[in-house]
């Protein structure tokens, strides 16, 4: 055989000989280059050749994707030759039924694939792992290999999980201090791998940066270095620092907490002022909110400013009835449920700044012979961080008169969960409801309802900073029937570790505290599920139903709830017309 192409002709530009290929692209279509000549694909078919043999050959023969600590997309790619001396077919390349995290882009390709002998194809195979597991799958190769018409190819691999160093709250602001050298209250940071998987991170320094030394504290509390686990393995896995925060002179301070892992160096800013208190003021501080029919609800608006502040202002509102501290720690024991403050937790005011709030009064007691003008009054205390103001009292109080629509019912609900003052690591949590004869509801989800109709009018509401007491009133009902008084245990945990849920979360203690006493909303909806998950006691509660009747007492019903998920209709009401009108009992 020529290599090398011939002359032609004057007027011919055929070649009198074909030159040598040395790829397959060197052919026409229909053709392959096979020892530098081009031949049909049909030359090579097993059923012409002398003695032909087709031979499948993978490589490599296991996929092993090792060990994984990322949750990337990662290709290997398995090559399958046809090492015989004649036209292999592939009918078909698949993943057996448990390849779970494994993808195969090619096994989709139409089938039956001709490989010619000497050549391969690539089989790309992915792996994206979604949590930490070992996974195996299988390559299943079918061809007419006359010894492996089916071959198997191993796939394996192993995700260990992510580690993920977090630092809670990831910036820490103290807020107003007076510059005199001394600390007050220590704020806490903790520190805690937040990975999947069971990698775990070792912190080896925890330290303040050179500039922070001068006005912030930190308090070592644990031997470095040490290993931390993934939280969700192991719930004590976990390194909590107190820094606290002196200021020597009248200006703001910055500082910055400084951890180093094996991951590298994480960064919490710090930050606290001691160029000037708050400046704690309310206006008006007496509000009258006049005559309310009975059933109706009137809003006011207090405006709680900070004019001339140094420093942010924190108010936390309670209706303790008497405006001093040791009052402020009696808590729930205080709240007339025909008050309430929107939203009833009030947010930072600013330096020079001020919000405006609601104040709601619904009128539910009737003038009756021992109070003819029907009259109701609270005490709204505002504790606040201004040393000099810590607390402003907001007196409060109307008179009602008598509606067209008949009598108004008031559903107040209290159980226990620990201390009503302020908020603690019990979080259990009692839902109320009201079902109409015709069974439409009132409740936290619907606190609202707009299709009652001749039912009446109900509304629901709860207290901060527990949601209890929980009220709902009933007006306007113009039509008999049974109201049922329904509760639900939502949340059984009686000793919540809100440091570390909090840590989980990725968000600050205070942060979760807003959020469990309804004052921020958190993104994403697994919030339950932690609490659930990271609760170190649950255990039941017993609480108390009230049913007024225009402001009288006509039932007090004591029930209890064992676990969480736990449903009881407490008590029945009952409307009915007579002669003398109509007439709501609780019996």
């Amino acid at each position: 055989m020529s290599l090398a192409v011939a002359a032609t002709g004057c007027d011919d530009t055929t070649p009198l000989v074909t030159a040598a290929c040395r790829e397959d692209t060197d052919c026409d279509d229909g053709k392959l280059c096979d020892n530098y000549e081009c031949v049909a694909r049909e030359q090579r078919a097993c059923e012409v050749v002398i003695d032909g043999n087709p031979i499948l050959q993978p490589a490599p023969h296991i996929v092993d994707f090792g060990e994984v600590e990322t949750t990337a997309p990662l290709v290997q790619t398995v090559t399958i030759h046809n090492v015989g001396n004649c036209m292999l077919t592939l009918f078909q390349a698949s993943l057996d039924k448990d390849a779970t995290n494994f993808t195969c882009e090619f096994c989709a390709s139409n089938f039956p694939l001709e490989i010619f002998p000497g050549r391969s194809v690539d089989v790309p195979i992915g792996y994206s792992p979604t949590s930490p597991q070992r996974s195996q799958a299988e390559l299943v190769l079918l061809s007419d290999d006359k010894e492996y018409g089916t071959l198997r190819v191993p796939i394996k691999a192993a995700y260990s999980g992510t580690p993920a160093l977090s630092a809670s709250p990831s910036t820490l602001d103290f807020g107003f201090r007076p510059a005199s050298g001394t600390t007050g209250a220590p704020k806490l940071v903790t520190i805690t791998n937040q990975g999947s998987g069971e990698t775990p991170i070792t912190i080896t320094s925890i330290s303040l940066s050179a500039d922070s030394a001068q006005d912030f504290v930190l308090q070592p509390t644990v031997e470095l270095p040490r290993d931390l686990k993934p939280v969700r393995l192991d719930r004590n896995a976990l390194i909590s620092v107190e820094l606290n925060y002196a200021p020597l002179l009248a200006a703001a301070h910055t500082g910055t907490l400084v951890i180093e892992s094996n991951l590298g160096s994480m960064t919490v800013p710090i930050t606290g002022t001691a160029e000037g208190p708050p400046h704690a003021a309310a206006a008006p501080t007496m509000i009258d909110f006049g005559l309310i029919t009975l059933g109706r609800s009137e809003l006011r608006t207090l405006t709680i400013s900070n004019t001339e502040g140094g420093s942010p202002l924190l108010v936390s509102p309670s209706w303790s009835g008497v405006c001093d501290q040791s009052a402020l720690d009696g808590g729930a024991a205080g709240i007339n449920t025909d008050f309430a403050i929107l939203p009833q937790t009030v947010p930072a005011v600013a330096p020079n700044g001020y919000t405006e709030v609601h104040v709601q009064a619904t009128a539910t007691v009737a003038p009756s012979a021992s109070n003819p003008s029907g009259r109701t009054d609270a005490i709204l205390s505002l504790a606040t961080n201004d040393p000099s103001n810590p607390c402003i009292p907001v007196t409060l109080g109307f008179n009602s008169q008598l509606s067209a629509g008949g009598e108004v019912v008031k559903i107040d609900m209290t159980f226990d969960n620990g201390s009503d003052s302020a908020f603690d690591e019990d979080t259990r949590n009692v839902d109320l409801t009201l079902e109409n004869p015709y069974g439409f509801i009132c409740n936290k989800q619907n606190p609202a309802p707009t299709n009652w109709g001749n039912f009446g009018t109900a509304s629901w509401l709860a207290f901060a900073p527990k949601e209890e007491p929980e009220r709902i009133i009933l007006s306007d009902a113009l039509q008999d029937g049974t109201y049922r008084v329904q509760v639900n245990y939502v949340n059984d945990c009686k000793s919540l570790p809100t440091q570390l849920v909090a840590s989980v979360l990725g968000i600050s203690v205070e942060a979760l505290l807003a959020y469990l006493t309804g004052g921020l909303t958190i993104p994403g909806g697994n919030v339950a599920d932690v609490i659930s998950q990271l609760c170190f006691s649950s255990g039941g509660t017993s609480g108390t139903v009230r049913v007024y009747v225009n402001g009288q007492l006509r039932k007090t019903k004591p029930f209890s709830l064992g676990r969480r998920g736990d449903t009881q209709y407490v008590q029945d009401i009952l409307r009915t017309t007579s002669g003398a009108g109509s007439v709501f009992t609780a019996p």
